[in-house]
């Protein structure tokens, strides 16, 4: 009876109680990685291109995270939607690279290092393939709806 009513219980307190899909093949980084380890371009993984449905007005096909604790969204290479031509100033490219700083953190006793993209998100950081990896939840948790950049270089 205890059992039923726990499942029961985990079924109505989450859309998703035990995994997202789309975090599927990540593992959580249980050390605290180096500094360069971290640093370096991402670009958005191909499952998450096919999440977006080239809906690529908000997030950027590729991410940058530098040494002095700045990342940055590049749009530069987004392709071009029907708003950015609606919207764009004459000359000006409506798609702006977008900065913000970002910090790591590793809970050594729980063997947890959660990344910050200031402004954005908090998750744990991941490795998929032996690559580096930034998960962003996008909207409600508990819809498990997000996108992953996985580092190139």
């Amino acid at each position: 009876m205890k059992i039923k009513t726990i499942f029961i219980f985990l079924i109505f307190i989450s859309c998703h109680p035990l995994f997202c899909s789309w975090q599927n093949g990540y593992e959580e980084i249980n050390y605290e990685p180096s500094k360069r380890e971290i640093i370096g371009k991402y670009e958005l993984s191909e499952k998450s291109k096919s999440y977006l449905n080239e809906d690529y007005y908000t997030w950027p096909l590729k991410l940058e995270i530098s040494e002095n604790k700045q990342f940055k969204f590049l749009f530069e290479d987004n392709p071009e939607s029907l708003a950015d031509k609606i919207f764009a100033e004459k000359g000006n490219d409506s798609k702006r690279n977008k900065t913000g700083k970002w910090f790591y953190s590793f809970m050594d006793k729980e063997k947890i290092c959660y990344f910050e993209l200031e402004g954005i998100c908090v998750q744990p950081l991941c490795k998929k393939d032996g690559k580096t990896s930034i998960m962003i939840t996008i909207g409600d948790g508990d819809e498990c709806n997000g996108i992953v950049y996985e580092k190139v270089e």
